[in-house]
């Protein structure tokens, strides 16, 4: 059988209807026999395999709805000079092109009307799926960051002291050399320095915030800021009623004996309920709880002082009732 194929291939091609790629056959009269042509040897490598099959010509595109037919598909030059050519163009005139990517302008993906140097746009799917246009992904290694990124940078490639960008990236998982958590973050390399500082993070451990370079091992929280923050505004939750303390202005609060307080403060040096200062630098300061304490200490004050204005009250009065007693007997 495999004798006879190879019988049948050296006929045809002796018959004159082999020709290499891109190669037309020559014009004949209608009904009449096309004539013989001699078939070229390969410029790029004469022992080549010659292709002998049909040669597919550049056609039209089928005309539009509107009846106007779209510009003729450009195709590059069949039988190129040289074999290493990179082609400019990545022919969209196709009626059903989903993609743009023109010589100049604006390419798109998805979209053949792109507003940007690169558009990418797709439908919105479904609301329990995330609509992902693009992806950034590496190869994990055990010792490398594993970090995709993308990049701003100034251009300048005269020197490494001269560049400067920021950096957007996701530590997608953890290595084995620094053991980093999974984090996104937000970096920047200044100019003359080949340092790139970390300004912005969220780490994959109960999304921890962090801003700055400040230690972020501390569990009970979820911001963690360097220096300070500067706002016209800061509004604090209270997540539980005890800690605010309205109570103590009812009637059946007890107050400690002023006696009591003052003993309490020679010993110990603060007011009860209040944080010492070294509580304070080691575990820091929860504004809330502190507002509500310090609210507590005022509604205290603010009962000791009623008390005592209404025992200097009665003593007032007793103190005119014994001098009005004073006065009848020296008369």
């Amino acid at each position: 059988m495999k004798n006879l194929f190879v019988l049948v291939l050296f006929f045809y091609t002796a018959s004159g209807y082999s020709q290499n790629i891109g190669e037309q056959p020559a014009k004949t009269p209608n009904n009449a026999k096309p004539a013989t042509k001699t078939v070229k040897k390969s410029m790029y490598d004469p022992k080549a395999v010659k292709y002998s099959g049909s040669i597919r010509s550049a056609k039209k595109p089928a005309s539009t709805s509107t009846g106007k037919s779209k510009a003729p598909a450009t195709y590059p030059t069949q039988n190129p000079e040289t074999k290493n050519i990179v082609y400019q163009y990545l022919d969209t005139t196709y009626p059903n092109s989903e993609n743009h990517f023109p010589i100049s302008g604006n390419a798109g993906i998805g979209t053949n009307l792109p507003q940007a140097a690169l558009e990418i746009r797709r439908n919105a799917g479904d609301t329990r799926k995330k609509n992902v246009l693009l992806q950034l992904s590496n190869e994990w290694s055990p010792n490398g960051q594993n970090e995709p990124s993308i990049m701003f940078s100034n251009g300048d490639i005269s020197s490494l002291d001269n560049v400067s960008y920021w950096t957007i990236g996701a530590r997608v998982s953890g290595d084995k050399t620094l053991n980093t958590p999974q984090t996104f973050k937000i970096s920047h390399k200044p100019v003359g320095s080949n340092v790139e500082q970390e300004y912005f993070s969220v780490d994959s451990y109960q999304g921890r915030v962090k801003i700055g370079d400040v230690n972020t091992n501390v569990d009970g929280y979820k911001l963690y800021v360097e220096q300070g923050i500067l706002t016209e505004k800061v509004k604090v939750a209270v997540k539980n009623s005890d800690d605010w303390f309205d109570h103590v202005l009812k009637q059946d609060y007890k107050l400690i004996p002023l006696s009591e307080l003052d003993k309490y403060i020679k010993t110990n040096h603060h007011l009860p309920d209040v944080p010492t200062t070294e509580e304070v630098m080691k575990d820091g300061l929860d504004l809330g709880k502190m507002n509500g304490l310090l609210l507590k200490k005022v509604e205290e004050l603010t009962r000791y002082i009623i008390d005592i204005k209404n025992d200097l009250d009665q003593t007032k009065k007793e103190l005119e009732a014994t001098k009005k007693l004073v006065d009848k007997e020296n008369k």
